[in-house]
């Protein structure tokens, strides 16, 4: 691969596109009308994103989980699509406890209000669009300094190995970041883990059960099959001595 082909892709992994306040009606919408609003903005990004669109399930999901603020009737505001577009950008990196954790602390904030949120989206789309312009110069600039060659296989694996590393850190780095500023969601992790085990335990218990019903029902076919077959037997052996 050469560093042109190269800079094409990098652009291409990042050229997704964003529905911006301003173009959010300010009337309430039905579900079908906002998952029309995003699949219409998402058709501007590239293939790469083709297959990450609003459905109405996620949003649904997104009410039941309680990471927007309660609905009344079946429309939602401008307030609550913003608030779905907030959990559909972290829902990548972030657990949806986490997400609840964080967008719970934001609402119960006092200078919370719709304006608010919408100040926040904004300034998360630009700082988003900066990264987006600067994805392959940062690339770039980091297979230069490590002195790699793009186009020698070696190097190019070298490049990806550090690529996958610098994820993992940026990853951790908000791992840490959310414990620290939110030290009540490790106990709420440790909770989802024991709910997650639980559930696990539940299943291979009614798994075990399902199994345990099928083996007895299938030995007790087996006994009145042979307990019939014997009968029969009898019977003819009776019919053949008169």
């Amino acid at each position: 691969m050469d560093i042109a082909e190269m800079e094409r892709l990098v652009r291409e992994a990042t050229q997704d596109a964003d529905l911006h306040p301003s173009e959010i009606p300010s009337i309430d919408l039905y579900l079908d009308q906002i998952t029309s609003l995003v699949l219409e903005k998402k058709r501007e990004a590239s293939k790469h994103f083709e297959d990450r669109v609003l459905t109405k399930t996620m949003i649904n999901n997104y009410s039941k989980d309680g990471l927007l603020s309660p609905i009344k009737g079946k429309k939602y505001s401008k307030e609550h699509i913003l608030q779905m577009l907030l959990v559909y950008e972290m829902k990548n990196t972030l657990s949806i406890g986490e997400i609840k954790r964080i967008l719970q602390n934001l609402y119960g904030h006092e200078a919370y209000d719709s304006r608010m949120l919408e100040e926040i989206y904004s300034n998360y789309l630009s700082l988003k669009e900066l990264e987006r312009v600067n994805a392959w110069d940062q690339i770039k600039r980091f297979a230069e300094d490590a002195r790699l060659n793009v186009e020698d296989e070696g190097d190019f694996l070298t490049l990806l190995l550090g690529l996958c590393a610098m994820s993992s850190y940026l990853k951790n780095t908000v791992q840490l970041l959310l414990s620290a500023h939110y030290p009540e969601l490790i106990d709420e992790k440790v909770r989802e883990e024991q709910e997650k085990e639980e559930v696990k335990r539940q299943k291979a218990e009614q798994k075990a059960e399902a199994k345990r019903q099928k083996n007895t029902k299938e030995t007790k076919e087996k006994k009145d099959d042979k307990k019939g077959k014997e009968k029969n037997a009898d019977v003819s052996s009776e019919e053949g001595d008169a």
